[in-house]
């Protein structure tokens, strides 16, 4: 009985620290590679509107986070803008993390030309920046949020960096 404690216990230790392999996701042409050590923790068609995923990275005490929605029909991205906002700050999580928004900028996401906001919030006492691309390409309108610990920031960056240089719309 020992015996198969200790080896219950180390299968467990042992699967539990597997980094989630590397995935490839395609959907309706969009595509990217989601690295080692993250994981699609969430997907959702919103009802033939867009559709929705976050990617996490793994571990308990991991903070990298990518949100990827898109509608499948092209919307000012001012007003996406404003409905991001005003779902952040009426969302339970961001309500109380004293979520500041600076002001949008242009950038780029990959190839695609974008309009940014960046963001900090403070989780649990932790301090978080993010920032979020939006953007029309195909006939669709795009939000990636990109958000993360200020400590997890060296932790993150090449998980981050995959996913933007892997990004493609057909």
């Amino acid at each position: 009985m020992k015996n198969a404690l200790i080896l219950l216990l180390v299968l467990f230790a042992f699967s539990s620290c597997q980094n989630t392999p590397e995935e490839k996701f395609e959907n309706e042409g969009v595509s990217f590679i989601s690295p080692e050590g993250w994981e699609i923790a969430d997907e959702e068609n919103l009802d033939d509107i867009g559709y929705y995923l976050s990617i996490e990275k793994d571990g308990m005490n991991s903070s990298g986070l990518i949100a990827i929605t898109w509608l499948n029909k092209e919307i000012e991205v001012i007003d996406w803008m404003n409905i991001h906002k005003d779902e952040m700050n009426n969302n339970i999580l961001y309500k109380n993390s004293d979520l500041i928004f600076e002001k949008e900028l242009e950038g780029n996401f990959n190839d695609f030309n974008t309009t940014y906001l960046k963001y900090t919030l403070k989780l649990l006492g932790v301090k978080h920046e993010g920032a979020i691309h939006f953007f029309k390409a195909k006939g669709k309108t795009f939000s990636i949020l990109i958000q993360e610990a200020i400590e997890d920031k060296a932790s993150n960056k090449s998980g981050f960096e995959l996913v933007e240089k892997s990004f493609k719309i057909e």
